[in-house]
């Protein structure tokens, strides 16, 4: 009976330090757009705030709009054009027309604040994305009407390496090996 009091203060003692250093997966958070017929709910999962508001985030969000208490957002990817500067990007897009689905970026690029918007009705839904889940590259979206368009803007600088910076470096570095292995087989008779 001793083995068995032992055993069960240890699995309660296990259990209860697995329920306090496992963080939860962030609920999804919503927002409404305003009434008129047009408004819209939208939800996104893996966010920390939301925010709705009337109009279209591509002629309302740029560096001088206040958006969770911040004012320098850059606009990085839109699922449906060209738009951005592509630090980040959708790998998969919510899909316009839609009222459901999956989202996925290919990087943080070293920001801690990054958020996704939502277009549908007359207005548009920003999520400010949950860094902290165990996946902050994917997660699920909803709208109670069909999606216009989604968009990805970071505020601060990128952490990483332009492609021509990377490229150059890579090209120096073989060079480097380049001569090193022709010295090196200079020096021996043949």
């Amino acid at each position: 009976m001793h083995i068995f009091k032992c055993s069960m203060a240890g699995m309660l003692a296990v259990a209860m330090f697995g329920a306090f250093t496992f963080s939860a997966q962030a609920a999804p958070m919503s927002c409404t757009t305003s009434a008129g017929g047009s408004g819209a709910t939208l939800t996104l999962s893996d966010a920390t705030a939301a925010a709705c508001f009337t109009g279209n985030d591509t002629n309302q969000i740029d560096n001088s709009f206040l958006l969770f208490g911040m004012t320098g957002w850059v606009l990085s990817d839109k699922n449906d054009g060209p738009d951005g500067d592509g630090t980040i990007d959708f790998v998969t897009g919510p899909t316009n027309g839609t009222k459901s689905g999956g989202w996925s970026i290919d990087t943080l690029a070293g920001l801690t604040e990054v958020v996704i918007t939502l277009k549908a009705g007359n207005g548009f839904g920003a999520f400010l994305l949950d860094l902290t889940t165990p996946d902050p590259l994917s997660g699920t979206w909803a709208s109670t009407k069909g999606l216009s368009h989604a968009s990805i803007y970071y505020n601060g600088t990128p952490t990483i390496v332009p492609l021509p910076a990377g490229a150059l470096l890579l090209i120096t570095g073989l060079a480097g090996l380049g001569l090193a292995a022709r010295r090196r087989n200079k020096r021996q008779p043949v």
